[in-house]
């Protein structure tokens, strides 16, 4: 059995509906969220919300729950429900249930949506490290919204698959500017780690804001400027973060090595570090 919440209920996942004059399902007019969780704790929780907030504000999609305590409790009885130790949690807030019509409605609620689910990643990637493709980048320019319109980031995903890479890095005007699921950096010829600033052609993932607050901390210098394909095959290591995948190393671009084609020291520093903070969250 599994328990997901749906506009104020709690109902089995099989059973659960929404109108298919939802405008997520007509005009992919809403955004979403993915958090980890661990025992009773969702990891990143506050950094989340924020950008969820963001999102909704951009979108001009009215909040659905009158403050987000009341989103962290809903989100605590859904792990207590499905009897989980671990997983993650995803959350889907669209404009609402109406007559198929571009312009906003004047009357709807929004829909919000939330379930969790389990991913294993496999522990190879963390100790080999992962390939990477890159292409060009065919999203529109408000990436920063994490809006629930992702085709062309599936697209690239299954590319990236079918090719046998782990993921794609997007590139606009030479430049990288993230993956399709993930958020790019790289270790630069100076020893500083570099990533595509926080703007309009990306969505400032959650890890990433997490671990560029870890180096500072811990005094490694950070860039927040964006990186060419050539300082990237230049580069001496390079890494992605997500939620799911937290941070992985990334060896090979396009078939050629990164550095001596290993996870690089500065990358397992930042997983050891990045891992210590979500034990601390967790014994809260």
């Amino acid at each position: 059995m599994s328990i997901c919440y749906v506009n104020g209920s709690y109902e089995e996942k099989t059973s659960a509906a929404i109108s298919i004059q939802d405008r997520g399902f007509n005009f992919s007019d809403g955004v979403y969220e993915v958090m980890s969780f661990s025992g009773n704790s969702v990891i990143n929780f506050d950094k989340h919300v924020k950008r969820l907030s963001k999102s909704l504000d951009s979108l001009r999609i009215k909040k659905p729950l009158s403050n987000y305590k009341s989103l962290e409790l809903i989100l605590k009885k859904l792990i207590k429900e499905n009897k989980l130790d671990k997983g993650f949690i995803y959350l889907q807030i669209t404009r609402g249930s109406c007559s198929r019509n571009h312009l906003f409605p004047k009357l709807s609620k929004p829909n919000i949506v939330i379930f969790t689910f389990t991913a294993k990643l496999d522990k190879k990637f963390i100790l080999s490290g992962v390939k990477v493709r890159l292409t060009e980048d065919l999203r529109w320019k408000r990436c920063d919204i994490k809006s629930i319109s992702l085709l062309p980031n599936v697209l690239e995903k299954q590319n990236a698959f079918e090719e046998g890479m782990y993921e794609s890095w997007q590139t606009r005007n030479d430049l990288i500017t993230e993956g399709s699921t993930s958020n790019a950096f790289i270790v630069n010829r100076n020893g500083f780690i570099q990533t595509h600033p926080a703007n309009n052609f990306i969505l400032g993932g959650v890890t990433r804001d997490t671990l560029i607050e870890i180096a500072k901390k811990n005094k490694i210098k950070v860039v927040e400027k964006a990186f060419s394909s050539s300082d990237l095959f230049l580069s001496r290591e390079a890494f992605l973060t997500s939620t799911t995948a937290k941070i992985l190393p990334v060896v090979k671009i396009n078939k050629k090595n990164i550095g001596n084609g290993k996870p690089g020291q500065m990358t397992q520093a930042l997983i050891k570090m990045y891992n210590e903070l979500v034990k601390c969250q967790i014994h809260e």
